[in-house]
């Protein structure tokens, strides 16, 4: 037994080490391996960010406590860094309900967020200030989807945990990935037709996670 978990925990620091490594050298190939001064550190995220641009394809995964879902998805990246996320699952934002929550409002809002369809989903991405590496980005997307329910359509407004999509692209193999996280789900009220307020959505209490990774990259001609 102390062997095994002796080997474990060689295996363990290995892989740590190995992580670190890859981690030190994508850092490398944006800063040459030196700490940049303001202006070479601007100078680099540009650089990255006017080599982002592009049609991808690639995969993405949403999942709950006990649900997910995966499959690919398409976007593409414009010269001005704008994101535009072709079919993106709404309907995995029923992943933050509760199933083990059998009260009337839990059942409807649930259901009507698996129906909730497919539908584009756009963001502008910039470089990451509070980062050391010039590669990585954030974006601050609005989830938005319609629902119908007995009570009528309505939308809802997904919330990011710290307001923030945090994006990392490989400029070695021009991968481009995102992660972000909604922890909150909120109606929207109209007032009036015109003024619009937010409710709570009480019965989402699961955070949903969502990643989207790069399989092809094809340049914008």
């Amino acid at each position: 037994m102390k062997k095994i978990m002796k080997l474990t925990a060689i295996a363990l620091c290995a892989l740590a080490l190995c992580l670190t490594s890859c981690s030190k050298d994508d850092n490398d190939e944006n800063t040459g391996g030196k700490e940049l001064t303001k202006e070479q550190f601007q100078e680099a995220q540009k650089k990255v960010l006017n080599s982002i641009p592009g049609d991808y394809k690639g995969f993405i995964s949403a999942s709950g406590k006990l649900e997910w879902l995966s499959g690919y998805i398409n976007w593409t990246v414009d010269k001005n860094d704008v994101v535009v996320c072709k079919n993106f699952p709404y309907e995995s934002l029923a992943y933050g309900i509760s199933e083990d929550d059998n009260s009337d409002e839990a059942v409807k809002l649930r259901a009507a967020l698996k129906r909730a369809q497919y539908g584009p989903l756009q963001f502008r991405l910039i470089g990451d200030q509070e980062s050391k590496n010039p590669a990585d980005l954030v974006a601050s997307p609005y989830i938005t989807t319609k629902i119908k329910t007995s009570q009528g359509t309505y939308s809802v407004v997904g919330r990011l945990k710290d307001n923030k999509l945090k994006a990392h692209y490989d400029s070695k193999t021009s991968k481009l990935t995102m992660t972000f996280v909604i922890y909150k789900l909120e109606r929207i009220v109209k007032i009036l037709g015109v003024h619009s307020q937010y409710k709570e959505e009480k019965k989402f209490t699961i955070p949903v996670e969502f990643e989207l990774s790069t399989i092809e990259k094809k340049e914008i001609k």
